[in-house]
């Protein structure tokens, strides 16, 4: 978890990030990732990766 704040406070622009949303619209989709990480560590990282840095770049927009 220690990789969330530096993402929150690396965001484009300087736009603030709710540290709590980003962790609660990502629950889901960080441990999907890790599973797929630890299993193939190919194509389906690669999806779980792309869900999973969308729904973080989503937390940066202003």
């Amino acid at each position: 978890m220690a990789i969330l704040p530096l993402i929150a406070s690396g965001c484009a622009g300087g736009a603030l990030v709710d540290q709590r949303e980003l962790c609660a619209g990502t629950k889901e989709l960080r441990p999907d990732h890790a599973a797929a990480l630890a299993e193939d560590g190919g194509p389906r990282s690669v999806v779980t990766g792309r869900r999973l840095i969308a729904t973080m770049d989503a937390g940066c927009r202003e």
